[in-house]
């Protein structure tokens, strides 16, 4: 079994180790198809998630958008045709250069730490975003040093795992399993309760905080329109506790 709930801070330089060593064999043996988005419904749940971001965000031309953990560029090559000015960051240098690769000069890359601001000091932003991210890192650190960093009135954007999903609950706490995915052994998952607690503990209003997303990304092509019309309706009934995901939306006061 793995641990989860808060990461320790005392553990940082092991975690931080680990998620390099992780994203420099998945940048070398093409193991992005663990992540889920490759796949025809992979694909139109980043799709969704993207425009969930660009939307909840309010990102466009001038906005100044800080993405946490690029991976290679998935969602960074998505929140670009916003028109944002987007900046990037990641800890794994493989990982950085292959998000560099596929989106160029359109956005800034910069190898950094979420938890610890570096990369990215004594700069300001008009939001910040991230798709699956929050989960690898410890909270209180990432509030104090990178959302730090979101102007008054600045807005955010998350898309983080539901741990309260029978499938996240045991890819985040059956270590064979999450072997077998690529996961880090600290990752961990939230509930949406829990995570809305941790964004207004840190003074951040969340206008929005609540599972989603019945859409599995090994889902056939032709069955995808079905059970996008089942996940419609599960999503207006108390299944939706249960989704896979949770989103996360709001602002800095």
């Amino acid at each position: 079994m793995r641990a989860s709930g808060r990461l320790s801070v005392a553990a940082a330089a092991w975690r931080y180790a680990d998620e390099k060593g992780n994203g420099a064999e998945i940048a070398a043996g093409g193991h992005e198809g663990a992540w889920g988005w490759t796949s025809p419904a992979g694909r139109l749940r980043a799709d969704r998630r993207a425009r969930f971001l660009v939307d909840a965000a309010r990102l466009g031309p001038g906005v100044r958008c800080l993405e946490l953990g690029s991976g290679t560029g998935e969602f960074t090559s998505r929140l670009v045709e916003s028109g944002c000015d987007l900046v990037a960051v990641e800890l794994s240098e493989a990982l950085a250069e292959r998000c560099r690769e596929r989106v160029g000069d359109r956005a800034e890359v910069v190898v950094g730490n979420v938890e610890t601001g570096e990369g990215v000091q004594g700069r300001t932003f008009d939001a910040v975003v991230g798709v699956s991210i929050l989960h690898h890192v410890n909270m209180d650190l990432c509030f104090r040093n990178t959302f730090s960093l979101l102007d008054a009135d600045g807005r955010f954007a998350f898309s983080e795992p539901n741990m309260a999903n029978p499938q996240v609950w045991v890819t985040k706490n059956v270590d064979a399993v999450a072997r077998r995915l690529h996961e880090t052994p600290h990752e961990t998952a939230f509930r949406a309760g829990e995570l809305r607690e941790l964004f207004e503990r840190a003074g951040l209003e969340v206008e929005v905080c609540e599972p989603f997303e019945f859409l599995h990304p090994a889902t056939p092509k032709p069955l995808i329109r079905a059970v996008r019309r089942l996940e419609h309706v599960l999503e207006k009934t108390p299944a939706r506790g249960i989704a896979g995901s949770i989103r996360i939306a709001g602002r800095k006061p």
